[in-house]
């Protein structure tokens, strides 16, 4: 029996670029179903990628440790890793990481082909190209220099093992994500919508009638307050990541700025509407039918001010502050009501009537 050829994805943090490189694994799987796909990842990002239907296999690392700590705690990191993926004889690796520093996650695989991102414009088939999709760059990757163009539509995200989303009640359900932007590395306060705007939403969405959740992480705690008073379903620090994942498959619309949870939503296909302002959107989320993107500050000169690594220095979001609640709240209103008459028309159509659609 032949040899499978065994694949390594290196794509640690955060849980939205772990989400968008899924792409790449769904992409490999089509083209190698016999392949063996492992994926090495974050100790933040494993829960997640252990739902990937494409990878067969995971090794977590400290990721945490291994860039905030000193060269002895980095190499506490290193040396098992090494021992771990050095006898596996890996055939190809790659590296979803344009930074320079993961490399050395590497250094031990002399005869596996590592193929990485980079920011280097120098270097031909440059990786990710500015702009671009950052999904559509992960899945690339496959296609090494060589040219393929043009690319039609997008490579669509990873597949996941089977769940059950959360069930949904007679009313239809909005969740909301008024935290997030934090990684290993750095917390994104720019990136967020102001929590106060949040709040105004979440108050109109229930005196019309809809049940509204909050999703977030243990880190979110501080949002609470601003909800005082409105009727809402809090989740925040209570969900896993597969527990929010079936959150969100549950939902009739979410509502969230650039964070995990809104790539979490698109994986699971949920109806989205994304609120960007420092970041361009078409780096985070493609064009389709389930996603409407909101982006503040069109009057603003130095938007977008994020490079792919670091922002700009800003002492006022006014980019995001200046996507007005109530503009939020019609947007929700006029998809949700959308939405409610496509389930009522699902549910009280008759079997023939389907067969004509």
């Amino acid at each position: 029996m032949p040899r499978r050829e065994k694949i390594l994805i290196i794509r640690l943090a955060a849980i939205g670029d772990v989400v968008m490189a899924s792409s790449l694994a769904r992409r490999l799987r089509d083209a190698k179903p016999e392949a063996h796909i492992t994926w090495m990842c974050g100790q933040a990002a494993t829960p997640l990628v252990e739902r990937f239907a494409d990878v067969d296999d995971i090794i977590t690392i400290d990721d945490r440790k291994l860039f905030t700590s000193g060269s002895i705690g980095r190499m506490g990191v290193l040396l098992p890793t090494w021992s771990r993926i050095g006898p596996e004889r890996f055939d190809i690796v790659y590296l979803v990481h344009p930074d320079p520093r993961y490399r050395a996650l590497t250094a031990t695989l002399h005869r596996a082909r590592v193929v990485a991102q980079s920011r280097k414009r120098a270097r031909p088939g440059l990786n990710p190209i500015p702009g671009r999709y950052l999904g559509d760059e992960a899945a690339r990757l496959m296609d090494e220099s060589e040219p393929n163009g043009p690319i039609q539509g997008h490579f669509p995200l990873g597949r996941l093992k089977p769940f059950s989303p959360t069930p949904r009640g007679d009313r239809p359900r909005v969740v909301i994500v008024p935290g997030g932007a934090k990684n290993v590395l750095r917390e994104s306060a720019l990136k967020r919508w102001p929590v106060d705007h949040y709040a105004a939403v979440a108050r109109a969405l229930v005196a019309e009638g809809f049940d509204v959740t909050l999703i977030g992480n243990l880190g979110d705690d501080w949002v609470r307050p601003h909800f005082m008073g409105t009727i809402v379903t809090n989740l925040i620090g209570k969900t896993s990541i597969p527990e929010t994942l079936e959150v969100l498959a549950g939902a009739d619309l979410v509502i969230a700025h650039d964070t995990g949870p809104m790539h979490l939503a698109r994986l699971v296909g949920a109806r989205l509407v994304a609120l960007f302002g420092p970041t361009p959107p078409s780096s985070f989320v493609p064009s389709d039918d389930r996603t409407t993107v909101l982006w503040g500050g069109a009057h603003l000169a130095c938007r977008p001010c994020y490079d792919g690594r670091e922002f700009a220095e800003c002492s006022d979001n006014e980019c995001m502050s200046s996507i007005s609640a109530d503009v939020v709240l019609r947007t929700a209103i006029t998809i949700l009501r959308e939405n409610t008459a496509i389930r009522v028309l699902q549910t009280t159509e008759t079997p023939d009537e389907t067969a004509l659609r």
